[in-house]
Formats: structure tokens, C-alpha cells, sequence
């Protein structure tokens, strides 16, 4: 079995920018402060630039957290990439997304 841990790291925005320029990806990423620009910037360039045209239609899924769940969220990260090396899922205004319920919580856990 093993184990993925998700280490939190504060980084600038153009810290981020430069990671993602030379290709040096994170499993996650949480964008959160006080100032939105730099979270709408780091969120489009991840957006627009990426993956190429060919690869978003497959690999890159954007949620708007009003509309989706935690489960949406999950079973879009689970998918594998198709004809590319990477599948992005991009939540945004994440803080209005709904959670749902301590069953589905159980669920997620379940294995297939």
C-alpha cells in the first residue's frame, strides 16, 4: 500500500509561475490570500498554458465550486490522462463548493 502526503508550502505567485514554466509540477495545488490577482494569475496561466489546445479537450477539467461536489471533484481527479502525461482539474471560487455528507465522505474512501 502506499501513501501520497500533500506537504503545504507557501509559495509566491511567481515562485509558482517559474515551477510551472520548467515543468516541475505539484499533485496540488491551494491558492488562497488576500489578493486575488495573484490567485487569478497563477489560475489562468495553469488554465491557458499548461496543456496544449489538443490535450484540454480530454485532460483539463474546470469546476466552479457553486455548481460541483466534493465527489465530481474526485472522480475527475481519478481519470487517467489521455495522449498527454497529465490531467488537470482547476476549481475555482472552490470556498462555495459543497461538501456534501459524512456517507459520501465514506465513499470516496472506499475502494472500487
Amino acid at each position: 500500500m502506499t501513501f501520497e502526503f500533500l506537504l503545504l508550502i507557501s509559495m509566491s505567485a511567481a515562485d509558482i509561475i517559474k515551477d510551472l514554466k520548467s515543468r516541475k509540477y505539484k499533485p496540488v495545488y491551494l491558492l488562497h490570500g488576500e489578493e486575488p490577482y495573484f490567485i487569478d494569475m497563477v489560475s489562468s496561466f495553469v488554465e491557458h498554458k499548461l496543456l496544449s489546445d489538443a490535450e484540454k479537450g480530454f485532460n483539463q477539467t474546470v469546476l466552479y465550486g457553486k455548481d460541483t461536489d466534493v465527489m465530481t471533484v474526485l472522480n475527475a481527479a481519478k481519470r487517467y490522462p489521455m495522449m498527454a502525461d497529465y490531467q488537470v482539474v482547476l476549481i475555482k471560487e472552490a470556498q462555495e463548493m459543497k461538501w456534501g455528507t459524512e456517507g459520501d465522505d465514506k465513499k470516496a474512501l472506499t475502494p472500487c
